[in-house]
């Protein structure tokens, strides 16, 4: 088994570190540092697409909803965080990653250290410690000798918990720090939202939050696109797709952008696999053409038949 890491493999453990690892990203061009947040693997999705596999982590389980309030998770340690992203960087910034096996074989074009990205196990802002941890990143940021222009702030996140006050908090601080939000938005139609991203959190709660957060700050959106059981979506749900997207744009918000991708990474879910990226260009097209925003998409090859 080769140990060189690629856009395959986003493994969320590196050396002895619990919440902090390095991987190298489609979506960053190069090397992105991985704040994990929910080390238990608890989400408020089950998206059937998710590489993180639940049910070996809790036998038996599939989606891990957050605990009751009277049954707090675990608490992510700030300091442990400070610590290990604090050693990470150092070892970026003196050029000594490249040179550890994982990283060896990395192209040149990809050896640069693009964002220090809040992702993981599960929903970042499902963390309690949630707005400490963006301004315990902030500042080992800034410790580290790195700056805003050099090394962004990215929050990859399912927008469901946008309407409360801690993190709306934490969603100010990475845009005042010149971060990037990435709000996931995978359908147009409450059904295919509760089919691709199974949760019982209504669909209509994530628009208002996407549409309430963009009027304020400014957002990325991030769509992931398959197909199911050997099916694409449908040209009907990607009307209704769009036509979200112009209903955000009518109603004043801000976005940046339109991050379409599909799947890269072996799912939970056998059944899902990629679209080709003919598929995802085409989609591409007709989101330009209706929404007038920028779109970028980015290829996957699982279960696609591979031509050589």
């Amino acid at each position: 088994m080769s140990n060189s890491l690629d856009f395959k493999a986003h493994p969320r453990s590196w050396r002895d570190f619990k919440l902090v690892y390095p991987v190298i990203a489609r979506r960053s061009k190069g090397l992105s540092i991985g704040v994990n947040l929910n080390p238990d693997r608890v989400c408020n999705f089950d998206c059937i697409y998710c590489e993180v596999n639940r049910t070996d982590f809790h036998p038996g389980k599939g989606l891990i909803p957050l605990p009751p309030k009277n049954l707090p998770r675990p608490k992510v340690e700030l300091a442990e965080i400070s610590r290990e992203l604090l050693s990470l960087l150092a070892i970026v910034k003196d050029g000594t990653l490249w040179n550890e096996p994982e990283f060896a074989t990395t192209p040149e074009n990809l050896k640069r250290l693009n964002d220090i990205a809040f992702s993981g196990d599960g929903e970042p802002t499902a963390c309690p410690q949630f707005s400490g941890a963006v301004q315990a990143v902030i500042e080992a940021r800034a410790l580290a000798g790195f700056s805003s222009q050099t090394v962004k702030l990215v929050l990859i996140t399912n927008a469901t918990r946008f309407h409360r006050p801690n993190v709306r908090e934490g969603l100010r601080a990475i845009v005042a720090a010149q971060g990037e939000i990435w709000a996931k938005l995978d359908a147009g139609t409450p059904e295919y939202f509760r089919k691709i991203d199974k949760t019982n959190i209504d669909y209509g709660r994530v628009l208002e939050n996407i549409l309430s957060v963009s009027g304020e700050l400014p957002l990325n959106i991030q769509t992931c696109m398959m197909r199911v059981n050997g099916d694409a979506p449908s040209l009907a749900e990607i009307e209704a797709y769009i036509h979200r997207l112009v209903y955000f744009l009518e109603n004043g918000a801000k976005l940046n952008t339109v991050q379409l991708y599909t799947v890269a990474r072996p799912p939970a879910q056998a059944f899902v696999t990629s679209l080709s990226v003919a598929e995802l260009a085409e989609i591409a097209e007709l989101i330009r053409q209706r929404t007038g925003l920028s779109v970028e998409f980015f290829g996957g090859s699982v279960g696609l038949t591979q031509k050589g």
